[in-house]
């Protein structure tokens, strides 16, 4: 366990719980009807603490609410980390150096405050209580359950880019590499309830690695004097997605004017490669646009809902 004593226990109050922290309680109580024996479910590896820290310090709150710790070997770990499971959460921090763990959502329980008092803190997953990490592990709880319900038909269309992301994000490869660069994707659509839906593709970069379109250099041309990386004979309307992504990676610190052209080459393919003519009516169009995070408007942001991947990209956080 990091960040606490190896025998720290809950304290009165459970004052000194952090949302995230992972608790010794042996069984927790799923549901219970009047008159009935209650559903005990064993909790072997302890249990997750899912409510809010401020929630839990509170003298007024006499409950919180607990998920269990589950059997997870290296595949249902990844699964959780890259966002496969929603309803399983995935706790780790590498630099913490506490070992992963996977909790089942799908199974928490309130609990009184009073059956965690004295149990034994088994790990702790952030150094402060407040901080990028307590945000991280708050937001992973979230969107188990503020996650946007697409549409099936609406949702089927995301199934080749959520599968290339999912077993790419993380790894040497380059689209994988890419999309750990990438903030967010986010989707807006002219409606959600009817046919015909025309949806936008938000792909949100950091501020440094693209430029305003007001800065784009107009003189630029395609060339190993500005591409660092460019092949004979190669052309920029020519690339692949998979080549686009490796000049991205090999631009990074280059021309940001370049780079921009990049980003924009990497939407066109992932528009043309990824999201090929959609079968029936449900989707009429699908159009890509690369931004910075800083031009990714406040209206924007409430007009879109998120794929959700930065689940997929959390191995360096």
């Amino acid at each position: 366990m990091s960040d606490t004593d190896p025998d720290e226990t809950v304290a009165s109050g459970c004052v000194n719980l952090r949302q995230g922290d992972v608790i010794d309680l042996d069984a927790i109580v799923l549901a219970r009807q009047k008159g009935e024996m209650p559903d005990v479910l064993p909790t072997p590896q302890g249990v997750v603490l899912l409510s809010q820290t401020c929630d839990v310090v509170q003298q007024s709150k006499t409950r919180c609410l607990v998920a269990p710790v589950i059997d997870a070997d290296s595949k249902n770990l990844s699964d959780a980390k890259k966002g496969r499971k929603p309803l399983h959460l995935y706790l780790g921090n590498s630099d913490v150096g506490t070992k992963p763990c996977v909790a089942d959502i799908e199974r928490a329980a309130s609990v009184p405050k009073e059956a965690l008092v004295g149990k034994k803190l088994l790990a702790r997953y952030t150094r402060h209580p407040s901080g990028s990490e307590v945000g991280a592990i708050a937001a992973r709880i979230g969107r188990a359950f503020t996650r946007f319900p697409f549409p099936d038909e609406v949702y089927s269309v995301f199934g080749e880019l959520r599968a290339r992301a999912q077993s790419r994000a993380g790894t040497p490869s380059p689209f994988g590499q890419v999309i750990d660069v990438v903030l967010d994707i986010r989707v807006s659509a002219d409606q959600w309830t009817s046919p015909q839906r025309r949806l936008v593709v938000f792909v949100v970069v950091p501020e440094a690695l693209i430029s305003p379109p007001d800065d784009i250099d107009d003189g630029w041309s395609w060339g190993p004097a500005r591409v660092v990386g460019c092949r004979a004979g190669e052309q920029l309307a020519n690339l692949d997605l998979n080549r686009a992504c490796e000049l991205i990676l090999l631009n990074q610190k280059g021309d940001l004017t370049t780079l921009t052209r990049l980003w924009l080459a990497f939407a066109d393919r992932l528009r043309t490669e990824v999201f090929p003519a959609h079968p029936g009516d449900a989707v009429a169009s699908v159009a890509i646009e690369v931004l910075s995070e800083v031009e990714l408007t406040y209206q924007q942001y409430r007009k879109t809902e998120s794929l959700d991947l930065e689940a997929l990209s959390l191995t360096s956080r």
